[in-house]
């Protein structure tokens, strides 16, 4: 996922330095405040996003913005039971799913404008906030044979607990993500993010982009996602997201 984000900056810049098209009749320019969702994807996760971008001048905005992703341990691998086909597939030792709020402020600075119809804009921006980790407890549906007939079995929602009982063969699959709700701690902490941004729409008052970048997540202490692995308190990711909105000038808005 790393070698692919890297690839993926390097041959988008060159694109948008060459890309030429139609002149620009419909007035596409930098100079509107910017309201955007987007899709992320992380090398540890995904979630969605929600941006808002004020301009300072013809080349700068500052923003701010909401993310909320789930976040992966790195060495989360999911296994199935090879005599059970009917066993669904899970993360073995996984104890806790773990998704956080980010709320961040931040400035971008267009390097590269959109002079063509065809061509692409490209920015880059940073940002930093804080975290808001949402820790919930994994519940599992495990198999327990009938004490009169061992060939049966019958199923039971219990909360993961690797050290005690639970082995790999009597877990039949997660039970439903709703589970654990009422003992959801929260870990906070704080965020870091950089990125690029190849904006490609061809429309007025419009975003279409293309984002990349890296993201560091700090949280007061140890996450424990995984049982049997060592567990971290930081969070180094890369991620890929498709950005889409509008932009409007509040000037105009207030003349109507």
């Amino acid at each position: 996922m790393q070698h692919f984000l890297k690839i993926l900056v390097f041959f988008l810049i060159p694109v948008g330095l060459m890309g030429q098209g139609e002149l620009n009749e419909d007035g596409l320019d930098n100079s509107s405040n910017e309201s955007t969702f987007s899709i992320n994807f992380n090398s540890n996760g995904w979630g969605v996003a929600y941006r808002y971008a004020k301009r300072l001048d013809g080349f700068n905005k500052r923003f701010f913005e909401f993310d909320y992703v789930g976040i992966k341990h790195p060495k989360e691998i999911k296994s199935y039971n090879e005599i059970n086909s009917a066993q669904k597939r899970f993360v073995y030792g996984k104890i806790n799913q773990f998704s956080t709020l980010r709320i961040g402020f931040g400035k971008q600075k267009e390097i590269f404008s959109k002079t063509d119809k065809g061509g692409i804009a490209i920015r880059y921006y940073y940002s930093f906030g804080v975290n808001v980790g949402f820790l919930k407890p994994i519940y599992y549906e495990v198999a327990y044979p009938y004490p009169n007939d061992y060939r049966l079995y019958y199923l039971v929602v219990e909360k993961y607990n690797f050290y005690e009982q639970h082995s790999e063969g009597f877990v039949y699959g997660k039970a439903s993500y709703f589970e654990g709700f009422g003992e959801m701690k929260i870990k906070p902490g704080g965020f870091i993010k950089l990125g690029s941004s190849f904006d490609f729409s061809t429309e007025k008052n419009k975003i279409r982009s293309v984002e990349a970048g890296f993201i560091l997540d700090v949280f007061a202490d140890v996450v424990p996602i995984m049982a049997t692995r060592s567990n971290f308190q930081l969070f180094p990711s890369f991620f890929v997201s498709y950005r889409f909105g509008k932009t409007y000038s509040p000037r105009l808005k207030n003349m109507e």
